[in-house]
């Protein structure tokens, strides 16, 4: 095998391992971008949950003082 074969042989694998690694930064961009969308989805129903247990709790005080009163 000659040097020109060799560096021909040499830059193919150099090419390869950078549509390698695109193909990674791609995935894991793909990925990011999927973890981001259902954090947010779990934040709206983090929210949603919040809120409900606000709205119970006044609910529920309201409740024991009207209780207390005589209802």
């Amino acid at each position: 095998m000659n040097i020109t074969d060799e560096y021909g042989q040499k830059l193919v694998e150099l090419i390869e391992r950078s549509a390698h690694i695109d193909a990674l930064v791609m995935k894991s961009r793909q990925a990011a971008e999927e973890v981001k969308q259902e954090l947010e989805a779990l934040r709206e129903k983090q929210q949603e949950t919040t809120n409900l247990l606000h709205t119970l709790e006044v609910s529920g005080n309201n409740t024991w003082e009207n209780i207390g009163n005589g209802g």
